[in-house]
């Protein structure tokens, strides 16, 4: 039988190929294919958590998870190895804000450790953020030379503390295993012309170029100190910033502005003021914008995209400001939102807060309450109540510390 001509045709065709295979060095054997698979996908950035410590006699930070819609799932509460000050004051007195500062609880900019500052064992832990749940683990508790340990900056591997009690700063490297290798002990006396006995630091915050660590001396002060910071990890001769300043507590830098924009709470004035950070570190004022109706404005946070700033009230409430374009501040609302007390002849401390990093949420401690309380956010700066969590410290007025990923 004739075989037609395209199977004669493709028969031939088959026979080319398999000589042209095997003139390539291949094999007139059929080729398999053999595929690497692809690359399964790197897990998502953490998101979506919450810290803050208990500051009882044996510390713990609790951990929550957030929501889309801002409300909080508390989850694990994690032994710091440290101890805190249990509500117990500088003075000896009992107190919420016993530790007198912000930023006592702070997450590198990887969002993978979490440094707590333990005030009272003069410690700091350095603790891992599992990446996929945000659980804790302590890597180290390192204690300190200095005395209280209550507000913490980090930067390029190093971390800095301030110091309740005598007058000191410290520089820490941080070493692979979460161990603290000092750098430097600086006594913010020495050539500042402060007197040691009016120090008390209240926080400690990095300069958006990084290269300057503003540190609030203490209300007593009046003085806030732009150290400048080494490649080493240590500090500089500071530069005083004491003549336009009046009991300065928290401040903060505002995010995505062309200049350097550092605002700043000052209490007797009830107010929020606006500085601008020169090359040399000065402080220069732009304006400011005063509250009325409320008492002991401390604490700061301000929103990721640079729009609002929200001041916590020692009175109880919090109270809201716009930014502008050059970082100028206007007052939105003295009392934006409060919280009544609970204990009889206690406030209930509107103290650190902590914005979403889409601006969408303020959370805020309440010291004298024992509990976060989480607001919305809305277009033109307002709150809106979402939730409350307590706590459950035994003294109810040790709550200290916040900070989110």
């Amino acid at each position: 039988m004739q075989v037609p001509f395209p199977r004669r045709r493709s028969f031939l065709s088959a026979i080319a190929i398999a000589a042209a295979l095997t003139a390539c060095g291949g094999s007139d054997s059929p080729a398999i294919m053999v595929g690497t698979p692809p690359a399964p996908p790197p897990p998502p950035p953490l998101a979506l958590q919450l810290y803050t410590q208990t500051n009882e006699t044996a510390n713990t930070v609790v951990h929550f998870t957030r929501a889309a819609d801002g409300k909080l799932t508390r989850k694990e509460a994690t032994a710091t190895a440290g101890v805190g000050t249990n509500a117990v004051r500088a003075n000896g007195t009992p107190g919420p804000n016993s530790l007198g500062s912000q930023f006592s609880v702070i997450a590198s900019p990887d969002n993978k450790q979490l440094f707590v500052a333990n005030g009272g064992d003069s410690s700091i832990s350095v603790m891992a953020i599992d990446q996929s749940t945000g659980a804790l683990t302590v890597r180290k508790n390192s204690k300190t030379a200095g005395q209280t340990p209550n507000s913490l900056a980090y930067s390029k591997g190093y971390l800095y503390a301030s110091f309740l009690r005598g007058a000191k700063l410290a520089a820490y490297r941080v070493e692979a295993d979460g161990a603290l290798s000092q750098v430097g002990l600086y006594d913010i006396a020495s050539g500042t012309g402060l007197a040691a006995a009016s120090i008390a630091p209240t926080q400690l915050v990095v300069s958006p170029d990084g290269k300057w660590l503003v540190v609030s001396a203490g209300t007593g002060t009046n003085a806030v100190l732009s150290y400048p910071m080494n490649a080493d990890g240590s500090l500089g001769a500071p530069l005083v910033n004491n003549t336009q300043f009046a009991t300065p507590f928290a401040g903060l830098f505002v995010p995505g502005l062309s200049s350097q924009v550092y605002l700043s709470t000052g209490i007797t004035g009830v107010s929020l003021t606006s500085y601008t950070l020169s090359q040399s570190g000065m402080l220069t004022q732009l304006n400011q914008a005063a509250a009325t109706g409320v008492g002991a404005p401390c604490w700061l946070s301000i929103t990721p995209n640079g729009k609002f700033a929200f001041v916590g009230n020692g009175s109880g409430s919090i109270s809201s400001y716009a930014i502008a374009a050059n970082g100028a501040v206007t007052l939105l609302q003295s009392v934006a939102a409060e919280e009544p007390s609970v204990l009889t002849g206690v406030s209930s401390v509107a103290g650190d807060s902590w914005v979403s990093p889409d601006s969408k949420f303020l959370y805020s401690t309440y010291l004298g309450a024992d509990k976060v309380v989480v607001y919305s956010i809305a277009a033109d700066g307002k709150l809106n109540k979402v939730g409350e969590t307590a706590i459950g410290t035994s003294t109810k007025l040790s709550l200290q510390g916040l900070a989110g990923v």
